[in-house]
């Protein structure tokens, strides 16, 4: 009988790298809302699947900026900057052929932590022809000794199965740490509030 591996896994990155995106597609469930709009995430949320091999306890956090002026930004950056120290795996998420820099202090951060880092390439599907990632992912390696670099679709969900291996891999041997039929952290109430706030950050453009 192959060993469970149980964990916590931080989706690290600059805002509109599509962190939440991932996240719900992930775990299946609308766990985190969505909108165009940067800063969406405000809290550190997590999203738990349940594999036959392992239980990855994900954790979504805000995205990492350069703005510091606003208390709520420095706020934001030092919950994101708590969820990588606390995490077995990080996640480094960016966006396929773009690099800024933003994600210089995303990644400042996850070489911080020293926790084992996995950068994933998202928005692949963008990318036309496909062979222009090559240059950008041989790139990518040279900034960092990540465990892997994982080019993935989180809209259309391509390479995902892939990422999962990857991340499963990575995690330490142990028990489930959460019942298995609890897909997140968060109460009802909670879900409920940050859904109505989706909705009318697309309707309003400001909050």
């Amino acid at each position: 009988m192959s060993e469970f591996h149980s964990g916590f896994v931080a989706l690290a990155g600059r805002p509109n790298v599509g962190k939440s995106t991932l996240l719900n597609a992930l775990v299946g469930h609308k766990i985190s809302i969505v909108t165009p709009r940067p800063q969406t995430t405000r809290h550190r949320l997590i999203g738990l699947l349940q594999l036959p091999q392992a239980q990855i306890a994900f954790v979504d956090t805000p995205g990492l900026h350069l703005g510091q002026r606003r208390a709520l930004n420095r706020a934001m950056n030092r919950t994101a900057a708590a969820a990588l120290g606390d995490a077995d795996v990080v996640l480094l998420v960016l966006e396929g052929l773009k690099w800024t820099e933003e994600d210089d202090l995303a990644l400042a951060r996850v070489r911080g932590s020293g926790r084992i880092a996995i950068a994933v390439v998202n928005k692949v599907d963008r990318v036309h022809p496909r062979e222009r990632l090559l240059p950008h992912l041989a790139q990518l390696a040279t900034r960092h000794d990540f465990r892997a670099i994982v080019p993935i679709s989180a809209r259309s969900g391509s390479n995902l199965e892939d990422l999962l291996r990857v991340i499963v891999a990575a995690l330490p041997v142990g028990e489930a740490m959460f019942p298995v039929d609890q897909i997140t952290d968060r109460s009802p109430s909670f879900r409920i509030a940050e859904i109505i706030r989706e909705k009318l950050t697309l309707e309003l453009v400001e909050e």
